[in-house]
């Protein structure tokens, strides 16, 4: 089991699930036996209601929630590993979206040849390279930016927020 990173770990977010995850409440009410007391199958229907009746406003906060992650994490870029892939230095972080499997962002920050100490004792020794380490948080900051903006942007025209 992966560990469990407390800045990408929302309370809606898992309750409403997403477009390939059944929502909580709806699991909640499919686990029941088909044959049930009137009393239970009462208390069933009187869940459902409730649950629709709120929906619309869990999704709200799930949306919201989303967002407040992802700037958490924006403006706290702590936990950056680096890797190397092929002739690439990536550098990802933790990073909350809804319909990726991959709860993190990643991006390029450079070519190895132009990191000759990668070669040499790898990736590693970059994380103490301040002008590298620079670089990367750029990168990861843009590219939470534009994912930040857009979310906030849908957001705020769906739910009609100024």
């Amino acid at each position: 089991m992966g560990r469990v990173n407390k800045t990408i770990e929302g309370v809606f977010t898992n309750i409403v699930g997403t477009s390939t995850e059944i929502s909580s409440y709806h699991q909640f009410i499919n686990n029941g036996k088909k044959k049930t007391s009137s009393e239970l199958t009462e208390l069933t229907e009187m869940y459902k209601k409730m649950v629709i009746k709120n929906k619309a406003a869990f999704e709200q906060l799930a949306a919201l929630e989303e967002v407040i992650m992802q700037m958490r994490i924006r403006e706290d870029l702590s936990d950056i590993k680096l890797s190397l892939v092929r002739e690439y230095i990536y550098a990802r972080t933790p990073f909350y979206r809804k319909d990726k499997k991959a709860k993190d962002v990643r991006v390029i920050v450079d070519k190895v040849e132009f990191q000759p100490e990668v070669q040499d004792s790898g990736v590693e020794k970059l994380l103490g390279n301040t002008e590298f380490m620079a670089k990367a948080k750029e990168k990861l900051g843009a590219a939470m930016d534009n994912e930040i903006q857009e979310n906030l942007r849908t957001w705020k025209e769906y739910y009609k927020v100024k």
